[in-house]
């Protein structure tokens, strides 16, 4: 049984167990038969995923996930405890959980794409063996070195046994610069496969102090034309109600905002304090069906959501 469904038969169970809640009241909740929670129950008991508490291998707030899932209309939230306080903590604990829900969800056949960014190269570490898949990366790369930024593709590759689609290309350039680049047969060739993904892996950037690309915005001197930016996934930057900022239009290098909708299934994730109204415009967004992001994130983002409803 895979994270997104442990989560929710532990959650149905400890809410009618731990919390006395009538079964039908929880059906309706998660938008299930109340049949189909009574079996769920039972089936989280017999695989040992609750003792009246939640026992999950992984350090999952499962009443938070359920409830961050619900509001947004996500496919699934995996929120993470974190245990520790800083950003690298932060970014170890949910890279731990995205690797085991690459393990979990990556399928023979599929074509994952991937951004560049350092949660998922921790991930991309902690991948030993996945079914056979070829790997896309959906950006260019927000750092001096090209090489470091392909590494999560490259190791996924190795892990998969497919084929890789490396682009190495930074992030942003100037739009002369970016077509140049973009005709160039290797990149060509990754950027065709955008529109074959079935499943896409994006890292979340706040901005402006917890993103690699505002900093490359910031060399370029401007920040002025995306101010009101509060995030980026992929190659797209949101502002804080989680709408497409056009301003760098073709001067970025990746995945377009259209591509990215018709992508199957989208996972997003990232967290921390410099993340906070980051992950709440991609919840916004509705670019992302999987959110990955830490307890405080989703605290944040469920207050601030409900506090503007």
């Amino acid at each position: 049984m895979d994270l997104q469904s442990q989560v929710l038969h532990a959650y149905v169970a400890v809410q009618h167990l731990g919390e006395g809640r009538p079964i039908l009241e929880i059906a309706e909740e998660v938008s299930l038969s109340r049949f189909a929670v009574s079996r769920m129950i039972k089936r989280a008991r017999e695989l040992g995923l609750v003792e009246v508490r939640a026992a999950l291998t992984n350090p999952l707030d499962i009443s938070l996930s359920t409830q961050l899932a619900a509001q947004f209309s996500l496919r699934s939230a995996l929120v993470v405890a974190v245990p520790g306080t800083t950003e690298e903590d932060v970014r170890q604990a949910i890279a731990a959980v995205t690797a085991t829900f690459l393990e979990d969800t990556v399928a023979d056949g599929d074509i994952i794409g991937v951004t560049p960014g350092r949660t998922l190269v921790e991930a991309s570490r902690r991948v030993e063996s996945l079914p056979m898949a070829d790997v896309v990366q959906l950006t260019g790369v927000g750092t001096s070195r090209l090489e470091d930024g392909v590494e999560a593709v490259l190791r996924l590759g190795r892990a998969a046994g497919g084929e890789t689609y490396p682009l190495y290309a930074p992030i942003l350039a100037d739009e002369q610069s970016a077509r140049t680049l973009l005709a160039h047969p290797s990149l060509r060739r990754t950027v065709q496969r955008f529109r074959r993904i079935s499943q896409a892996y994006l890292t979340i950037g706040g901005w402006p102090d917890a993103s690699l690309l505002a900093r490359q915005v910031a060399d370029y001197g401007d920040l002025h034309l995306v101010e009101e930016t509060v995030a980026e996934i992929g190659a797209t930057l949101l502002d804080a109600d989680g709408g497409v900022v056009e301003a760098l239009g073709e001067r970025l290098i990746g995945i377009s905002p259209a591509e990215l909708e018709a992508v199957p299934q989208r996972i997003a994730l990232g967290g921390g304090a410099g993340k906070h109204d980051a992950v709440l415009a991609v919840l916004r967004s509705g670019l992302a069906d999987v959110v990955i992001t830490d307890v405080d994130s989703a605290r944040y983002a469920l207050g601030k959501d409900g506090a503007a409803g």
